[in-house]
């Protein structure tokens, strides 16, 4: 009997949750289907510049109704921006606790961000545009426009996949193949924050 309960709880449990992910991404889908949300997002930080989705959560009354709701929607703006990002092997900008993605639309420019420590907090700084940063522009995502390049990066990385497993079939030890890519990519790393120097044509 306590089995059959659990088993029911449990059901409820799952089909809840279910239906708040069939929600969360109808509401996602629709954000992206137009500019209303972005707008509105415009409108919103003339008066805040810089928030969280938790920044009113102790003092809703701040905030109307409306301004609540999309607020909280936030989580939802930055993970439409990631599900297009990575499509495009386009990734966040590296913070304190967490990253973000410039975004822009019609010349407006808009940090959006995640940080993680006891819990999970979304933001959203509105900037300037600085002509020496990449910004992803909010209508190549409502219209899910490919970037130049992609399907050469991903034909690449087949390959490159490829490549490691013939060596290992080969007998390479997965250790020395893990040890090899870890090197070079640290190498790379270390190349790109202290760039060689070199002559600049006139």
């Amino acid at each position: 009997m306590e089995m059959k309960i659990n088993e029911e709880k449990a059901k409820a449990f799952l089909d809840d949750w279910f239906e708040k992910m069939r929600i969360s991404d109808e509401k996602r889908k629709e954000m992206f289907s137009n500019t209303n949300y972005i707008k509105w997002l415009e409108g919103f930080t003339t008066k805040y510049e810089s928030f969280a989705d938790d920044s009113w959560l102790y003092a809703p009354t701040e905030l109307s109704q409306e301004e609540n709701e999309k607020v909280a929607n936030l989580h939802l703006l930055y993970e439409g921006i990631e599900l297009y990002a990575k499509k495009n092997y386009i990734y966040p900008t590296e913070c304190d606790f967490g990253g973000y993605y410039n975004i822009k639309l019609d010349n407006i420019g808009y940090e959006i961000g995640m940080l993680v420590g006891q819990g999970t907090v979304f933001f959203c700084k509105r900037t300037g545009i600085d002509e020496e940063l990449e910004y992803i522009d909010f209508n190549d995502i409502m219209s899910d426009k490919k970037k130049d390049g992609v399907d050469e990066i991903t034909q690449q990385l087949k390959d490159l996949s490829n490549k490691v497993l013939e060596l290992h079939k080969k007998g390479v030890p997965l250790d020395a193949l893990i040890e090899i890519l870890d090197t070079t990519l640290t190498g790379i790393k270390k190349e790109e924050k202290n760039p060689t120097k070199t002559l600049k044509r006139n």
